[in-house]
Parts: structure tokens; C-alpha cells; sequence
């Protein structure tokens, strides 16, 4: 007599639970056909479908829904005995987002640090701004995004990470003195990210709390082709710290001292909320040490909203 197994039993529940084979595929690290094979042989063994085509989406037959819950406590029940076996949580394919000033200092030191935590991962890096990662973690293109100053969606959970000091830059030959105000910057160039990411959320605010706007804008897709434009002395631009100190040392580009000074970003390490939590924070645990290693934080000033960089609470913003 056929008896189920804990691979179609995951089958069925992460296919149901994502909306579709192919993404049910992708979470469990297995081709499509085979997500579609055990729904079949689990069908066959209950005697009975269980799935049914909804639009675009996977649906529940009436015995679907009835298997539903008991299929829920069978992965928890699963995941728990993992965990008290000792076997690692983070294995397999790892998509992971970083935005993208937040990639230049951190990326050469995650990617070994990773490595060495979960020798079984295998991390497929994505860099780009944080409004795109964003929308990749809706649309399940990602496992995990660190992203700076998250809309927040409902489908997603954020963690605090900590705050990210900003700056203004520009190249030493453009003159420009400390102590610099809205009105002084509106004569330059501004090299920005388009809305809504958070580099240009903040250049418009900044201007904007000086009562001026801003000279002409220079909007670039990628935050790294907008620092090689500033580092050319083509306008300036607003940083990571962190960021700017490392194209300082190629002599490109340094910190203006400005009043007001910008307001630092707040850095969140995202994830759907149906993904592993465990799986997460042990990723997260990793992230958390290469930022303290490095110093990445260091100087960004205190959080106003009251979640401080080690608050390991995941909250799901409502959008």
C-alpha cells in the first residue's frame, strides 16, 4: 500500500501556500516537474484531488482545504525535529538582495562569512536599489533583501538592522565649502536615483526642508553609476558614508559637511511572511556580525523610532 511522504506533503503545502508549482519549485530547490509528480501520487494516495486551477493561481478542492491544516502541522512538526537534530537550516539555492550602497562595503565580507556559517548554501546575489528588491521579495524573486528605508507591503516582513549614515558628495575640484545649506547646494547638479527610491525620497526632502528646490536633476537607474558620475565631477549626490569613504580613497569623491545634515537611512533585512522564520533570522544572524565586524553602523546617531539595532523583532508593515 502507497503511504505519503514528507516531500509531497511539502509539495502540496508550499505550492498552495506560494499560488503556483513553479514557485513551490523554486523554494524547495527541485525542478517543476517534479512539484507536479508528488501532487499527483499524493492525489493517488488519497484517492481524491486536492489542488485545482484558480485563474493564474493554485487552489484548494474541497478536500484540499480539509488537508490544508493538517498538511501546516506536519511541516511545523517536520521543521521542529530538524531543528532538534542539529541539521543546518540554511542549504540549498539562497537569493539574496542587498541595496546597492550597502553592497559596496558589506558584499566582500558577506559572501566568505556566509560561506563559512552555512557551507551548504548556495547565495545567488542581486544588486540593485531598494524600491526594485522590494518589489522582487512581492513577487517571490528573492528569499531575503536588505533594504534601505522599506515602503513595507503586506506581504513582507522587516527587521531593523540599524541606521545608515547619509551624506552629501562631491568631487574635491567642484570646491564645495563645509558647512554647505540647501540654497548653496541648488546651484550644483543633483545625480539622483529616480522615485521612489530612497536616495531621491531623501535629496527631495533634504531641499525641501531649506525652502529651496533643486538645481537640475540627473536621474541614474544604478546608485553606482551615480557615484562614478559624482566621482567625475558632474554634480553631487547623497551616499552611504560608507560608500563615499571608499571612492574617497580612489581620490573620486569625499563628504560635504552640510547644515542640515541628511537624515541617516533606516536599513531592514525583508522577507515574505510566508518564508521560513528561522531560515531568515539565521541569515539575519550573519548579517548582523559582518555589519558589527566592519563597523558599518558606527556614527549613524541614535534611532527616533525607537527600534534599535539590536531589536530582533519582524514586523509586517501594513500597505
Amino acid at each position: 500500500m502507497s503511504r505519503l511522504t514528507i516531500a509531497q506533503v511539502e509539495a502540496f503545502y508550499w505550492a498552495i501556500e506560494l499560488g503556483s508549482v513553479q514557485k513551490a519549485a523554486a523554494k524547495l530547490g527541485v525542478a517543476q516537474p517534479t512539484i507536479s509528480l508528488r501532487l499527483r501520487e499524493m492525489e493517488a494516495v488519497l484517492g481524491a484531488p486536492l489542488v485545482e486551477r484558480v485563474g493564474r493561481r493554485l487552489g484548494l478542492t474541497r478536500r484540499g482545504h480539509a488537508f490544508l491544516g493538517h498538511a501546516r502541522a506536519v511541516i511545523d512538526a517536520y521543521q521542529r525535529m530538524l531543528r532538534a537534530s542539529g541539521e543546518r537550516l540554511v542549504s540549498g539555492m539562497l537569493r539574496v538582495g542587498l541595496a546597492e550602497g550597502f553592497a559596496v562595503a558589506c558584499l566582500p565580507h558577506l559572501i566568505p562569512a556566509l560561506a563559512r556559517a552555512f557551507p551548504q548554501v548556495r547565495p545567488e546575489w542581486t544588486v540593485a536599489t531598494s524600491a526594485g528588491l522590494e518589489q522582487d521579495l512581492v513577487d517571490d524573486a528573492l528569499d531575503l533583501a536588505v533594504l534601505v528605508d522599506a515602503a513595507g507591503h503586506r506581504t513582507l516582513r522587516l527587521a531593523p538592522i540599524g541606521l545608515q549614515r547619509t551624506v552629501w558628495a562631491a568631487a574635491p575640484q567642484l570646491g564645495i565649502r563645509h558647512g554647505a545649506t540647501p540654497r548653496d547646494l541648488a546651484a550644483f547638479t543633483v545625480v539622483t536615483t529616480p522615485a521612489p527610491t530612497a536616495m531621491y525620497r531623501a535629496t527631495i526632502a533634504w531641499f525641501a526642508v531649506g525652502g529651496v528646490p533643486p538645481g537640475s536633476l540627473c536621474v541614474c537607474t544604478s546608485l553606482n553609476a551615480a557615484a562614478q558620475l559624482v566621482a567625475a565631477g558632474l554634480g553631487i549626490g547623497a551616499f552611504p558614508a560608507r560608500m563615499v569613504e571608499a571612492y574617497r580613497g580612489q581620490g573620486g569623491m569625499e563628504a560635504i559637511e552640510t547644515v542640515p545634515t541628511l537624515p541617516a537611512g533606516r536599513v531592514y533585512a525583508a522577507d515574505r511572511v510566508t518564508a521560513d522564520r528561522e531560515r531568515s533570522e539565521a541569515v539575519l544572524h550573519v548579517l548582523r556580525g559582518v555589519t558589527d565586524a566592519i563597523g558599518y553602523f558606527d556614527g549613524a546617531g541614535a534611532d527616533p523610532g525607537g527600534k534599535g539595532r539590536d531589536d530582533p523583532r519582524w514586523t509586517q508593515p501594513q500597505a
